[in-house]
């Protein structure tokens, strides 16, 4: 009994000691600043991300996966909308993206592939606080996010004719 009244002081303390910091400004909010608290505050951040990401998104399959017509169709609204921050393969972000701390993730990168139809559906709806990822469910209909993750699903392997059409619009940015 007195080991468990022991842990639990121990963990009040731990986690009031957590708060104390957390609260005290000792982590840096600007986007500009790397310090040496940045890394794990990115790290917890990012793991309550990934695991809010989880619970939540819907266990769907996307239904235009392989349907060329409909990745095509992504590709135009991926470009308007989604190039100037994630960038596309041999294709830089916008130079406004540099700024954003934590940087948008290169969508054809094996973490992000890795995630499923329904994550990836629930991100692009709901966007990610905090993150600069905006909720594009205001602005478009299930059917549209479904075909930008049609698109994004072939990143890793973009043909010529894609990646000159990404890059018409990376021009004009």
């Amino acid at each position: 009994m007195r080991y468990a009244l022991a842990f639990l002081a121990s963990a009040l303390g731990l986690a009031l000691l957590a708060a104390a910091a957390a609260l005290s400004g000792v982590v840096s909010v600007a986007a500009n600043h790397v310090g040496p608290l940045d890394a794990r505050a990115d790290a917890l951040l990012n793991a309550v991300s990934r695991a809010s990401i989880r619970r939540h998104a819907p266990r769907a399959v996307n239904p235009f996966a392989g349907d060329r017509a409909a990745a095509v169709e992504g590709l135009a609204e991926f470009r308007e909308s989604c190039l100037g921050c994630h960038g596309a393969r041999t294709i830089a972000p916008a130079e406004f993206a540099a700024g954003l701390n934590p940087g948008a993730p290169a969508l054809d990168s094996p973490d992000i592939q890795a995630m499923s139809d329904g994550e990836l559906f629930w991100v692009v709806s709901n966007g990610i606080r905090a993150t600069g990822m905006p909720a594009f469910s205001g602005g478009n209909d299930e059917k549209q996010i479904w075909k930008i993750l049609a698109f994004v699903r072939r990143l890793p392997r973009l043909t010529a004719e894609e990646t000159k059409s990404l890059r018409a619009g990376a021009d004009t940015r």
